[in-house]
């Protein structure tokens, strides 16, 4: 089934400009200025994705439009890319909006790489949503800021045939634990934004049950850190692949 994009934008050449060129993926477009858009609609059909535009001109309605999405239980999970000229977001906020399943694009921007995102952003919010889908089988969480290394550890896991899921701080992983179970976590110390610690910290503070933790670090001295009950190894980095295995396959369970 071909995925539903809805596009805001008050610039009708740019409104046609990505319908044209999601039109050509294969994607099923709608796009509207901000006037003629219906929240009602979106909760009733909820699209797979939106495009939403920030300028200085519809500054107010975008963040006023963009809070409504996201205190609709309906709405609330719909990804979005934020395209813009006007704002230069602070990299914390960055971070932050991606909790919030949203990532921001400045303009300008080539389409073919933009297309490319979009893509990306629907296979990503495919896999949130197995997530959230009830599956009893949990995935691992991999949290850890080198691309390189969750790609080769995110591989290696899945095939062995574990379900995996990953964030690239601490902060991104404390959103995904509040809202979805998982079998075991597996957790880098240095980060930016919120690192290791201080996600260990804020996660021993939920009140919600807490996942076995396995720390992957190349720190020193970890365990002297005082580590929540919770947190049951640390896997000195660089590790045998054998050895991590060995150790998921005790709180992990193959699809």
């Amino acid at each position: 089934m071909e995925a539903c994009i809805v596009v805001i934008d008050n610039d009708e050449p740019m409104r046609d400009l990505f319908a044209r060129g999601l039109t050509r993926e294969g994607y099923e477009v709608s796009s509207y200025p901000y006037a003629h858009i219906n929240l009602v609609e979106l909760e009733q059909h909820p699209p797979d994705l939106i495009i939403l535009d920030f300028n200085v001109r519809d500054e107010v309605i975008g963040w006023e439009f963009l809070q409504s999405l996201k205190l609709e239980d309906a709405t609330a999970r719909i990804p979005i890319l934020i395209t813009s000229t006007a704002f230069l977001f602070q990299a914390d906020v960055q971070d932050y909006l991606l909790t919030r399943y949203i990532h921001v694009v400045h303009k300008p921007f080539d389409l073919e790489t933009f297309l490319a995102l979009v893509q990306k952003t629907l296979t990503q919010a495919g896999q949130a949503a197995e997530i959230f889908s009830g599956d009893h089988t949990l995935p691992v969480l991999l949290v850890d800021d080198t691309e390189d290394f969750r790609d080769s550890i995110t591989t290696i896991l899945r095939m062995e045939g574990y379900r995996v899921v990953t964030a690239y701080n601490g902060l991104i992983a404390l959103d995904s634990v509040s809202r979805a179970d998982y079998c075991l976590i597996l957790l880098d110390l240095a980060m930016p934004v919120m690192n290791g610690y201080e996600f260990l910290s804020a996660y021993d503070q939920q009140l919600r049950s807490h996942s076995p933790v396995i720390i992957l670090s190349g720190e020193d001295d970890i365990r002297s850190h005082g580590l929540p009950s919770f947190v049951v190894d640390v896997l000195p980095k660089p590790f045998e692949i054998s050895h991590l295995l060995s150790r998921v396959e005790k709180f992990a369970q193959p699809v």
